[in-house]
């Protein structure tokens, strides 16, 4: 059972241009009686080397090139990813465990009791790995899986997506290993792309949803699925400036669902020339399908912003993604409330993609995605 803290965020995460470990210009992003987890991966221009961040101090993860999921349970530090070109894998405290599936990929993980799972796909399609073992969902055609957690009694949901016989891309969980579809607009497709638990059992899935449109052609929304009703997510304006909106990750507070993502703008022209200030990526989240706009950067190659993940605690709210600077279009960023804090300085690419949110020994708040965070005890 997740149990909801009162977290005063006042601090910034920053990846700093001198070494790879994280610090802001005004203070460290750690809080008195919490513990921050970011995993991700850096990059400088060539190679990527998969890491995670323990309140601004990096821990290389060896033989992996992409994190993307973090939990911690029990003082341990339990990571997804995968090794390009190599195989899905996860990591315990920095030892990496291989997982069977030629071109697999690791997405996501939890951890139940003394099991640890992991959502991904391989070659022949999506699966999930329970303490190493491959269990398969879908294959023989397109399909991947994106999240996975574990209810109170141990049954274990999977989200995904797979290609049906008329090549339509059909949003799907997998409970124990069976799968159900999710709902679709008619003449459209969809794809999970989280799972969160409502309530420790009820398992609430966010992803995204197309569906045709006069103008548009293919509109695609935020949506996300309980007990098998679907909410597409208000894209909170109009559809003149707005080409659509994407989901990114999910988060559930009591009643209320939380979403992360972004729309995307058109371009405006004036004589062959861009109108400038039109177009770009900007960061929102929505509350039970609201929209609620985040600050961003000057557009820098189409770029404001854009969110990967959302927690809540008694009503707080921390977001995290990326933000475009002067000099750069995608670097890390974290919103805490209203207020937004960017990464600017460093020229080298540094993409964060898991925040594990802040925690303490028993309590936690969930994942939280640039591209998942949670506090330790999430996913037990």
């Amino acid at each position: 059972m997740k149990k909801l803290l009162l977290i005063a965020f006042s601090c910034f995460i920053m990846l700093s241009c001198s070494d790879d470990d994280l610090s802001s210009d005004k203070d460290d992003i750690s809080i008195p009686g919490r513990t921050i987890y970011i995993a991700g991966y850096i990059s400088d221009g060539i190679s990527e080397t998969a890491c995670y961040w323990v309140d601004g101090k990096k821990y290389e993860l060896p033989g992996g090139t992409e994190a993307n999921g973090i939990v911690v349970k029990d003082g341990k530090v339990y990571v997804s990813g995968y090794d390009f070109g190599g195989s899905a894998v996860y990591w315990i405290d920095q030892q990496k465990f291989e997982l069977p599936g030629n071109g697999g990929e690791g997405t996501a993980i939890a951890v139940h009791g003394n099991d640890v799972y992991v959502a991904g796909g391989f070659n022949n399609g999506s699966c999930y790995w329970k303490n190493g073992e491959k269990i398969n969902l879908t294959t023989g055609r397109d399909s991947n899986a994106y999240g996975v957690d574990v209810n109170q009694t141990g049954d274990v949901f999977v989200g995904g997506y797979y290609m049906n016989n008329h090549h339509t891309l059909i949003p799907a969980f997998w409970k124990n290993g069976q799968r159900a579809n999710l709902s679709i607009p008619n003449g459209g497709d969809g794809e999970v792309i989280a799972v969160a638990m409502k309530n420790g059992n009820t398992p609430v899935y966010g992803g995204n949803t197309l569906r045709p449109h006069s103008f548009i052609g293919l509109l695609e929304k935020p949506s996300y699925w309980i007990n098998g009703n679907r909410t597409d997510c208000k894209l909170g304006g109009s559809l003149d400036t707005i080409s659509g909106g994407e989901a990114r990750g999910i988060f559930v507070d009591g009643n209320d669902v939380y979403v992360a993502g972004n729309t995307s703008h058109f371009i405006f022209t004036n004589d062959g020339e861009e109108v400038e200030g039109t177009g770009g990526t900007y960061g929102h989240y929505w509350k039970n399908g609201n929209r609620n706009d985040l600050p961003g950067g000057p557009i820098n190659n189409y770029m404001v912003s854009d969110a990967y993940d959302v927690a809540v605690s008694d009503g707080k709210v921390v977001v995290v993604g990326s933000a475009s600077s002067e000099s750069a279009s995608d670097v890390a960023a974290v919103w805490f409330s209203p207020i937004s804090f960017s990464l600017d300085r460093c020229e080298s690419q540094r993409q964060v993609y898991s925040l594990s949110r802040l925690r303490t020994a028993d309590d936690c708040l969930g994942p939280l995605h640039v591209m998942d965070t949670c506090f330790e005890g999430d996913h037990v």
